[in-house]
This record gives C-alpha cells, sequence and structure tokens, in this order.
C-alpha cells in the first residue's frame, strides 16, 4: 500500500536536528516547578523543585566494537547484540543485574563470520530473546545479496526464506537498512528505497507493505508492541501491524515530537500503549490517546545533547532507570561505543542551583561538548550557552557586537565569553574583561607563547584561546618550499589559480592581516595595498568557468557543519580543497589545519611531485589563529563558577574533546588528536571520491597511527608560532569583500584598499 509521504535523505545524519527541551517528572511523585519550553525551571519554583534524572557512564568490561540493538527481556534480563571490538567477533551478551555487570551469552554461528562470504549489517533483538541479523552475502561481480538469520534464545541459526525484492540486482537501494521485531514472530525490515516489509519469521511471506516516496528529508522507523512508528523532524505517523493500516494521527504526539526533534531511539514497557521516546533534546513519554507528551529528561544537562553523541538504544529498565547504548567519541571507552545508565535523584533540584551564561557569536561544538562532560560532574551548574549567529536568526556581526556591549556594561550580559571573531584588544582596553591569570595553564603542559597571546605588560591574562589553528600550504615543489617568505610565494603566477576569490581573500587574511594594525587600534593602508597587489598576481585571470567544474569540498563541510554553523573559519580549512589539488584543478591548496586527517594528507602528497606541506606565508611570520578564545566578563555575578568553568576548559581531559574546532594548546591533548591512536591495531581503509562526478578519481589510504616524524615535524610547527591572527570578523568581512573583487579584476587593489578603509574607520569609531 501507499503511505503518506515522508522525506529521507541518503545519509543518516542523526545529528542535524539539535532540540533544546524542558524537564518534567516521571516517577509519580510531586513534580511541582517543572520545566519551561526553552528548558529553564520556571522562576518562583526553581527553588522548590526536586527530582531529575543523572546520568553515569557503565565500565561493561567489554570493547564493544558495535552495538546493534539492546532491549530488556520479559524475563527481566538485559540483552545486547553487538561486536567485540578486540576480536572483531559478534555475539550477545546478558546482564543479570540491570547493567552492572555483563557475560557473553553466545557468538553467532560460524556462517556469519565468514568475512569471505559476506559480513554482518544489522540485528535486532524480540522481547522474547530471539534475535534476527542481515547478513550481506557476496554473490559475485560487485553484488550484495542481504540474508535474513534467526537465533533462537541460545544463538542456533537458522536461514529466514525471504529475498528482498530485486536483491540479486547491484543496487545500494536493495540493501536491508533498518531491522525490528514486530513482537516476537515478525521482523520489520526497511529497504534503502524506503519500503518496509512486514516478515512472518517461519516462513517468510510478506504480511503487509509499507511505502514511502523518498525525497529530502530524513525519516526514521520504530517499532513499540504492535505499532510501526515512523518520524520525521515535523510528523509522527503511527500504523497498526496487525492490520497494515495507518492510525488516525493524535496531535499531541505529533506536536511534542516536532517540537522534541527527530527521535533516535524508542523503548516501550507495556507493548506500545505508551512509548519512550530520545532525542538530543531529551527522553519523552507518551501515552496513546493522552493529552500531554511529557518530558523526563532535559538532553542539555547530559550527554543527550552532546554534538558527538548519536543513540543507538534505548532500554528502560523501569520508570525511575533506563539505559542508553550510543556511539560517543568523547566518552570514556576506547572504542566509542559508550553504555549510559540514568537514574532518578529525587533529592536532586530539577534545574541546578546556579546558572552560568556563556555567549559567542558562532555555535562552538567544543564548547557544547565539554559543557555536557562538566555537568555531569557538577550536579549543581547550569551552563546555558547561547550562540548569537545562526542562518535562521539573520543577525549580523557588528549588531550582536553591539548588543553584546550594551547588556555587558548593564550588568547583564553572559560570565564567559568565547571571543572569536570579537575586537579582543579593545575589550581589554575598555575593561570589559577580567584578569584570568590566576586560573589559566595551572594543570598541564601548554604551548605558551598561544596560551599568553592575550597577556598584557603587567603579565595580566584578560583572553586565552583553548584551541588554535595552524595557517598551511600544500603542494607540489614547484608551486611551494616549506619556510618560503609571502613575497617567493605570490611571485609565481597562478599559484593560486581556480581558487575561490573570495576564500582566498579570507585565508591569507589570517597571516598577513596581523601585520597591519599600528599601535594606536587603526590599519596600515600601504601593508593592505600590497597585500591585494601580490594575491592578486599568484591568482592570475579570474575564470568563473573553471570554477563551476571544482570538485571542492566546501560544499560538503557546509552541510557537515549543519545550518547553526555560519562562522566564516569553516570555508577556510586545510581540508577544502585537497581533492581538487590531488587531481590537478589546483597548484596550491592553502588554508588552516583545525585536526589532522593524516590519511589523506598523505595520500594527496603521494600524488604530487614532491609534495609537502608547512606554513603559510604572510606579511607577519610564524602566525597562528587563535580558536575558542576565553574571556570572563568583569561584570559577571557568578564570577567564581566562571573560573571554575574555565579551569575546566583548559583541563587535559576537556582539551582531548575534538570536533574539529581547532588543535588543543595543552601538549599532551594536543598529541593525542594528531596521534591517530584510535587506528592502532585496527585495519581500516578508506576510499575518497569525487562525489560521482568522475569514478577514475579516487584516494585510497589506510587508516593508520600518524608516523613519529610526522609527529615531532607537526608539533614542531606548533612550537615556533608567536604570533597571533587578528580575529576581528568585522574588518574582515570588510577585506573579503573589497579584496573578492580585486581578485575578479572589478576593481583595483587602491580602490579595495580605500574602500576597506573608509568602512573600518567607522567601525574603529564606534
Amino acid at each position: 500500500m501507499k503511505h503518506k509521504a515522508l522525506k529521507r535523505t541518503a545519509g543518516f545524519l542523526l545529528s542535524l536536528f539539535l532540540v533544546c527541551g524542558s524537564f518534567a517528572g516521571c516517577s509519580g511523585k510531586d513534580q511541582a516547578g517543572t520545566g519551561t519550553a526553552d528548558g529553564t525551571a520556571e522562576k518562583n519554583n526553581k527553588e522548590t523543585a526536586m527530582g531529575r534524572f543523572l546520568e553515569e557512564e557503565i565500565d561493561t568490561g567489554i570493547a564493544f566494537g558495535n552495538i546493534y540493538d539492546m532491549k530488556k527481556l520479559e524475563d527481566g534480563t538485559l540483552r545486547i547484540i553487538g561486536s567485540n571490538g578486540d576480536d572483531g567477533k559478534d555475539g550477545v551478551w546478558d546482564s543479570k543485574d540491570q547493567g552492572v555487570s555483563w557475560e557473553k551469552t553466545y557468538d553467532f554461528p560460524a556462517e556469519l563470520g565468514d568475512g569471505e562470504k559476506g559480513y554482518i549489517d544489522r540485528a535486532a533483538l524480540s522481547p522474547d530473546g530471539k534475535a534476527v541479523c542481515v547478513f550481506n552475502e557476496f554473490k559475485g561481480d560487485g553484488v550484495i545479496q542481504p540474508v535474513l538469520y534467526l537465533l533462537d534464545a541460545k544463538g542456533t541459526g537458522s536461514r529466514i526464506p525471504f529475498e528482498l525484492p530485486g536483491a540479486s540486482e547491484n543496487s545500494a537501494g536493495n540493501l536491508i537498512m533498518w531491522l525490528s521485531f514486530a513482537g516476537s514472530g515478525q521482523v520489520l525490515a526497511e529497504n534503502a528505497s524506503d519500503t518496509i516489509y512486514q516478515i512472518n519469521i517461519e516462513d517468510g511471506s510478506v504480511k503487509q507493505t509499507y511505502e514511502f516516496d523518498a525525497s529530502s528529508d530524513i525519516h526514521l522507523s520504530y517499532a513499540a508492541g504492535e505499532k510501526l512508528l515512523v518520524f520525521n523532524s515535523s510528523e509522527a505517523l503511527v500504523y497498526d501491524t496487525g492490520t497494515g493500516e495507518q492510525i488516525p494521527s493524535e496531535e499531541t504526539f505529533q506536536k511534542g515530537a516536532a517540537e522534541a526533534g527527530l527521535f533516535q531511539a524508542v523503548d516501550t514497557m507495556d507493548a506500545g500503549e505508551s512509548v519512550f521516546c530520545l532525542s538530543s533534546g531529551g527522553v519523552y513519554h507518551y501515552k496513546f490517546g493522552g493529552s500531554v507528551m511529557e518530558q523526563l529528561v532535559d538532553g542539555k544537562m547530559n550527554s543527550l545533547g552532546a554534538p558527538a553523541f548519536y543513540p543507538i538504544a534505548l532500554a528502560m529498565l523501569d520508570e525511575q532507570n533506563f539505559l542508553v547504548a550510543a556511539n560517543d567519541t568523547n566518552s570514556d571507552s576506547p572504542t566509542g561505543i559508550a553504555l549510559l545508565k540514568y537514574t532518578y535523584s529525587p533529592d536532586t533540584p530539577a534545574m541546578p542551583e546556579k546558572e552560568l551564561k556563556v555567549y559567542s557569536l558562532y555555535d562552538n561544538r567544543e564548547m557544547r561538548q565539554s559543557i555536557t562532560r562538566f555537568q555531569k560532574e557538577h550536579t549543581d551548574i547550569y551552563v546555558n550557552y547561547q550562540a548569537a549567529l545562526t542562518e535562521e536568526n539573520g543577525v549580523n556581526i557588528s549588531d550582536a557586537l553591539k548588543t553584546l556591549t550594551t547588556e555587558i556594561m548593564a550588568g547583564k550580559g553572559p560570565d564567559l565569553l568565547i571571543l572569536d571573531g570579537m575586537p579582543v584588544k579593545a575589550y581589554m582596553e575598555k575593561g570589559i574583561l577580567k584578569d584570568i591569570s590566576s586560573v589559566v595553564g595551572k594543570e598541564g603542559n601548554y604551548f605558551e607563547k598561544i596560551l599568553n597571546a592575550y597577556q598584557d605588560e603587567q603579565g595580566q591574562l584578560f583572553a586565552a584561546p583553548a584551541r588554535f589553528m595552524i595557517p598551511m600550504v600544500q603542494a607540489g615543489g614547484a608551486w611551494y618550499q616549506p619556510g618560503e617568505d609571502f613575497d617567493t610565494f605570490t611571485g609565481r603566477k597562478d599559484a593560486l589559480v581556480n581558487m575561490d576569490p573570495k576564500t582566498v581573500i579570507e585565508k591569507f587574511w589570517y597571516t598577513c592581516g596581523a601585520a597591519w594594525q599600528k599601535d594606536d587600534g587603526t590599519l596600515d593602508q600601504v601593508k593592505m595595498t600590497e597585500f591585494l597587489t601580490k594575491l592578486k598576481n599568484a591568482y592570475g585571470e579570474y575564470d568563473e568557468a573553471s570554477l563551476e567544474n571544482m570538485v571542492t569540498a566546501m560544499a560538503f563541510s557546509e552541510e557537515k557543519a549543519g545550518k547553526a554553523q555560519v562562522n566564516l573559519l569553516k570555508n577556510s580549512s586545510l581540508s577544502v580543497g585537497q581533492f581538487d589539488l590531488a587531481f590537478g584543478r589546483l597548484n596550491t591548496n592553502v588554508g588552516l589545519l583545525d585536526s589532522l586527517d593524516y590519511g589523506m594528507m598523505s595520500a594527496v602528497n603521494k600524488k604530487l611531485k614532491d609534495g609537502d606541506y608547512g606554513l603559510m606565508p604572510g606579511q607577519a611570520d610564524h602566525v597562528f589563529v587563535p580558536a575558542m578564545i576565553l574571556g570572563i566578563s568583569s561584570k559577571s555575578s557568578e564570577t567564581e563558577t566562571a573560573e571554575q568553568f574555565l579551569q575546566y576548559l583548559f583541563s587535559t581531559e576537556a582539551q582531548k574533546i575534538s570536533q574539529s574546532g581547532g588543535l588543543p594548546v595543552e601538549q599532551e591533548a594536543f598529541k593525542s588528536v594528531i596521534d591517530g591512536h584510535q587506528y592502532k591495531g585496527k585495519d581500516s581503509l578508506v576510499c575518497v571520491g569525487s562525489d560521482g562526478t568522475n569514478v577514475d578519481e579516487t584516494l585510497d589510504y589506510p587508516m593508520v597511527p600518524t608516523p613519529k616524524k610526522e609527529i615531532k615535524k607537526i608539533t614542531e610547527l606548533a612550537e615556533s608560532l608567536a604570533t597571533p591572527a587578528l580575529r576581528d570578523d568585522v574588518i574582515m568581512e570588510a577585506v573579503s569583500e573589497q579584496g573578492e573583487k580585486v581578485l575578479k579584476g572589478e576593481i583595483s587593489p587602491e580602490q579595495a584598499a580605500d574602500a576597506i578603509m573608509q568602512k573600518v574607520n567607522i567601525y574603529l569609531a564606534e
């Protein structure tokens, strides 16, 4: 049957829908003062509202390479089906004590572990302990045929006589993308073409078929008792698997699902009469036919809302305890597969007693991840983080800064600031920032020149970068030699040919703009004109047609960052353009090293003649780009709490968090981010293609630890950095706007410099 259309993308990017919600109790206890829609408690009840779920990560003693499913069985046993990261074997583990300890129940049958014949892709558990898995069988000539295997409670396997329609064809659309039991006797299997088959496990017959029209929005499916739930970002559909018919929409369920965000895991404790649903906004409970969708857990106060947290399964133990299996690269798990337990604490305030306000222009994923970990250890502190600029609100940088300054001077502003893109030195001079020299850099071994970039002559430190980026060039020997200066590099005509002109200006702004600022705060117009003149020579003639044929990672990077990420730095990453450099569409690739993919960098160098990388030359020497620049407002009413959080942000634990927002300033954490230790002992091969435009253009490379000589080289580059780039995005926007016109041949460098000075002088005078 054809059902109401839902939209779906090809990729399952579960982090696209980050929605913050509120807290409400679930245990039947008095829940006076529950949260409001924006996640803050009602002011008049803030002191009295009690009860909150607290999170702890469980050490299972098992290095899970993957978890396919997790379920509480009818006899109370908690069961996980997954793979062991140490030996690669798939199997089943049971816990009799609500997840505290685990024992292996069985390994998959030997025929399902034969890597020459195929591989396990997905698996699901039934309430009575049975399991079904997808074995993608190699059929030759590149054809992969998905086969369903049924395992009984003790692991004895048998093939389900079901063949996915079109499975003998070489088509990705014929793979099984989702699998779940509908009760104990039937299985729901969804292919990549958005068709769900309801299959009888005894004879393989198809009882029902549910078809959805593929389009541009992701949708996810779940089974709960005899209900099939299908969600996208704004809609929730419910089907009766007994009849195959759609159940009439319930307004409360629809509204609650839309507000909570895309649900990423679902469980039930009463055979589908009610459901518990998990999204980045938290955990919600809905009883069908009810009048409210109740939020049990607020995702802002735990890992559920963290950027690197991707839920796999939700298992309700009872109303006051549940487990979440997740892929979380910033967890304590060595494999990144984590098991978290949430327990209701009636004696913990529903909202923390202290509130710390954090502000930035751009959304910062490292900050969000750090907040999650910090709040887990400090349940009395709520970190309220706000990013001013989003695609949705349309606020520009100048207006955001004016509003910020007004609020700070009125004593209503944030406590802690991420100063990226802001006029840091001006804030220092105006007394907006507090001296943090007694707090920062006391624990750990840091790159001191970077850490103290904003220290004044009296030794006071008003801001400090928790991260930094290294301006780099990668090219063949004919176009670049490590260590050469700006004049030599730009003296080669066409060194920057085929690059986006605006991006070229933005990238070299960091290594040159740092040399323009005079002692009185104004800019040097002579150096600015020189900058534009030399870049024009290196850029050559502007060819719009050539730009249209580029395969750069720009679009991918922006999609991956998400709509809320509008930081101009994202377009300046060294990763943008690597593929075009490897296949000759660029002569050089320039940009900011914000994280290290050694395999990709090495693969590109091998494609080049005498390929190498080094510091990007500029009018200033040994430049680094400060990132996640932190400062405390001198008007803060929560100074002690702000200092406590700031100290944590510079700890080795927080510094090791990596979301491609810059390299850690603490050296132990810096090494852990670049050394590729996560690939030790693994056999992983990456194949990067040109998004289908040219099947002959692929880069294959193994994911291996970074060689010691490369770690030493990059560390020495970091140690040599001494000059902070000018991080004032109002000035940067003026330079990139006019500089783009120069590279396109529309105006002269002199005309551009005049226009920049006029705009910047007005800004500096404000």
